[in-house]
């Protein structure tokens, strides 16, 4: 049975789909979610999903920045896009974005299941590697083979029809035809997707190697274009790039080669002195862009930092710090310019804890930045310790957590994330750590999944969104599949939609407390048998006995230690 996750932030839409599709042509196994947020997490679970259905307009994550990251992370799921808002505009864009299907609101049900069946009617092949498209074109051309090509370039789509051999259509953005095929042949890198024949109407004429002779000589034209118009600014500018994404012999190599060209280039001398860490090779460096420009703030500022640096760093080789590019000890736990902390070390949580947050708010958009252009592991590390210095708690849960999973072997990332979850397990519950967190609404609270996970699920009711975040955490990186709730309501809601292994509730929440959740929950013969842990900042007997009289199956005390909940957990489960 196919899986269809329909997106929407409008419920009745999401029920009218959902009643439609598992009712037509044998059924279909729909899942729903009323956002992006929510969509990534369904899409990064087990679970397999053969399309995706979404509205552009969402609160949270809209659509078109889901579709930012599926075209990244699941290229090979096909898109049909519902708006209310459809213009010629829109369609190119969504083309950009490889989305050829998409209908306009209110829509009849007869078009959504017409789209969907024709969709799903096109089953990939698989890729084509080790050829170029031109090549392969060719073979397709000897073969005689009647297929479509779906080609996809830095997040370009693009599709090329064939039959018998002969290229009949194509299309890309804008383009058709002769034009698109040409278009096609010119894009860098691309991959071919083998898919199942659309039926088309041809719309070219030309041979197949007219069209390539073409295409040949177009992109000479470009390359050679492209190569007279590069200005030296760019090309300072890509090495800087690489240097803030940490690819620094890249960046020295291409430096070095921009001064040699350009020896009067104070940025250039700047940008140098960043990059190495050998003390008089900075100190010259530097100089030379003083001389070039003496009231260049950056070059005064830098200045001020190797001076600082010079009073306290005897060793003649330095480390450099993530955030401000000041030197510093190769083993210094802080700057001694921004005052940053560089990474999470024995005494962080007890230490001072001041830094420059304008550096520090720049270093986290610039990092930002690394991580919209790759995939970087220095970038996520060192944009949540920056979060980290900054306080912003939250956050840095997110990103460290997104570390950890991008490189599981590395195990300092590991041990520095066990310390900053023993810390906040045990300090989220105070109220001056409470009030320095953004109160957001937890992910998917609101989501209806309907599909069953292998994993144990554990329904954790908590109206602390640090205290959720903690457990989620700690107990997805034991293999948990994590339900998230913040209130009572929300809680009953879920646990009758998810059907949970176990319940963590704390005690104290809005609009109903633990106490009754619990006793609703005992009282159904579907939930009884479930083991619910009580979670609560008051100890004592009363509670305690409460809990036990109301069917509690054991009692946690914040604050607490995360392997205390795991172990606790196992026992039960």
């Amino acid at each position: 049975m196919k899986t269809i996750l329909v997106i929407d932030d409008d419920k009745m839409i999401l029920r009218l789909a959902t009643e439609a599709l598992r009712n037509y042509s044998g059924g279909f196994n729909v899942m729903t979610a009323l956002n992006g947020k929510q969509a990534l997490q369904i899409l990064g679970a087990s679970a397999k999903v053969d399309l995706v259905i979404t509205d552009l307009k969402m609160p949270v994550m809209d659509g078109y920045e889901l579709l930012s990251y599926m075209s990244k992370n699941h290229r090979n799921i096909p898109i049909i896009v519902m708006t209310g808002f459809g213009s010629p505009e829109i369609a190119k864009q969504l083309k950009q974005k490889g989305v050829l299907h998409y209908i306009e609101k209110p829509f009849e049900i007869t078009v959504l299941r017409e789209k969907i069946s024709d969709v799903l009617a096109v089953d990939s092949k698989g890729y084509i590697h080790g050829f170029t498209l031109a090549n392969f074109l060719q073979a397709v051309e000897v073969e005689q083979k009647t297929i479509t090509l779906r080609i996809i370039s830095k997040r370009k789509v693009g599709y090329l029809h064939l039959e018998e051999g002969e290229l009949i259509d194509a299309e890309t953005d804008d383009l058709k035809g002769e034009e698109a095929v040409i278009e096609l042949l010119c894009w860098d890198d691309a991959e071919i997707e083998i898919q199942g024949i659309r039926r088309r109407k041809r719309t070219i004429e030309s041979s197949l190697m007219n069209i390539l002779l073409e295409a040949s000589k177009i992109k000479d034209e470009r390359a050679e274009a492209e190569r007279t118009s590069r200005s030296d600014d760019d090309i300072l500018e890509d090495a800087v790039r690489l240097a803030e994404g940490h690819h620094f012999k890249e960046a020295q190599t291409m430096i070095a080669s921009f001064l040699k060209d350009n020896p009067r280039n104070h940025r250039g001398w700047l940008w140098c002195s960043r990059i190495i860490v050998v003390m008089k090779s900075i100190e010259a460096f530097l100089s030379n862009a003083a001389k070039l420009a003496p009231d260049d703030p950056d070059v005064i500022e830098d200045i001020e930092k190797l001076s600082l640096a010079k009073k306290t760093i005897k060793a003649e080789q330095v480390r450099r710090c993530p955030f401000c590019w000041s030197p510093v000890e190769s083993k210094a736990v802080q700057c001694q310019y921004c005052r940053a902390h560089l990474f999470i070390h024995n005494d962080f949580f007890v230490s001072e804890r001041n830094p420059k947050r304008e550096i520090l708010e720049k270093a986290v958009e610039r990092y930002t930045k690394v991580i919209g252009r790759e995939k970087n592991i220095n970038a996520y590390y060192y944009l949540s310790i920056a979060h980290l210095n900054l306080e912003h708690w939250e956050e840095t849960l997110n990103l460290f957590y997104k570390t950890v999973k991008l490189v599981p072997e590395k195990k300092v990332f590991s041990d520095q994330l066990r310390k900053l979850l023993n810390y906040m397990a045990l300090e989220s519950s105070t109220e001056s750590f409470q009030s320095e967190l953004p109160q957001k609404k937890p992910a998917d609270t609101d989501s209806t999944v309907h599909k069953a996970s292998e994993k144990k699920k554990i329904l954790v009711v908590e109206d602390s969104p640090t205290t959720r975040k903690v457990i989620s955490i700690t107990l997805g990186q034991r293999g948990y599949d994590i339900i998230e709730a913040r209130d009572g309501l929300e809680a009953l809601s879920r646990l009758n939609e998810e059907r949970p292994d176990l319940v963590l509730l704390d005690i104290i929440l809005p609009k109903m407390d633990g106490y009754k959740i619990l006793s609703i929950i005992k009282d159904n013969a579907i939930f009884k048998h479930i083991p619910v842990i009580m979670l609560t900042s008051k100890d004592g007997m009363i509670n305690k006995w409460k809990g036990k009289r109301a069917g509690a199956t054991a009692y946690l005390t914040k604050p607490f230690k995360p392997e205390v909940l795991v172990e606790s957990i196992e026992k039960y489960l």
